[in-house]
């Protein structure tokens, strides 16, 4: 991390790597935040190394397995140490391995989602985004999540409080959408109750008025988690071609 705290990572090189080309690079975010990613197989990731691409998974302030401080180092702060954790990251990946700085992709699901959105409103390093089950807007999402408990103890308290309603909107990925310049895909079940839909329905109408390239993909019947194989399939699918259209080797 900048503030010099090791973080833990993993580098997934594509299926036959050549070292004198250089390669798109994805960077996948875990949900949670108090969550993390460990050594193990990722259907997923080994799909988008198969494809050509290096993935960038790691675990930024907030993710469990490093203690207590450093998980709740991101509390009434989501977006910002994560940030620059994740930020960190991708620089040290780009003086270490031949990635093409110009064809780089962010994805994530739930807070993976929320840090997708948040990221393509910080800054414009990344080619495309995959944003599945985002958050955009916490004033909204209070109300109509199924863990309204998650938001008062992470922000400190309800929207109706002063100092919590500044810090969720302060925090809402939906209010930097004026920023965004990178193309957009959303992928969501219709009956996500954790993240419910229209979440992402904010975050994509903002980048629609603003001829942000963006796509919407919804899922009937389709939970936080859970998803039919060929809801999967069809997901991952339209995902790997939407980084061919964006980040195109």
């Amino acid at each position: 991390s900048r503030d010099g705290t090791p973080i833990e990572g993993w580098v997934l090189y594509p299926n036959e790597y050549d070292s004198s080309r250089t390669y798109p690079l994805i960077l996948a975010i875990h949900g949670g935040p108090h969550g993390a990613y460990g050594n193990d197989f990722s259907f997923q990731w080994q799909l988008l190394a198969a494809q050509g691409y290096f993935v960038l998974y790691t675990n930024p302030r907030g993710s469990t397995g490093y203690g207590e401080e450093f998980k709740w180092a991101i509390w009434g702060g989501w977006g910002i140490l994560d940030y620059e954790d994740l930020m960190s990251g991708v620089d040290y990946v780009l003086e270490h391995y031949p990635i093409d700085r110009e064809h780089m992709g962010v994805t994530g699901a739930s807070y993976g989602g929320f840090m997708t959105n948040w990221v393509i409103g910080h800054t414009d390093r990344f080619a495309a985004a995959v944003a599945r089950a985002s958050i955009s807007n916490w004033m909204s999402d209070y109300g109509v999540a199924d863990i309204p408990r998650t938001k008062e103890s992470e922000f400190f308290g309800p929207p109706w409080e002063p100092e919590s309603r500044d810090r969720m909107i302060r925090l809402s990925p939906i209010i930097y959408a004026g920023a965004v310049t990178t193309p957009t895909l959303f992928l969501h079940g219709e009956l996500d109750h954790r993240v419910p839909i229209e979440e992402a329905e904010q975050m994509y109408v903002a980048l629609k008025k603003r001829r942000v390239p963006a796509a919407f993909i919804r899922y009937p019947e389709s939970y936080h988690g859970g998803w039919t194989p060929w809801r999967q399939v069809h997901a991952l699918y339209h995902e790997l071609e939407w980084w061919d259209k964006h980040l195109g080797h």
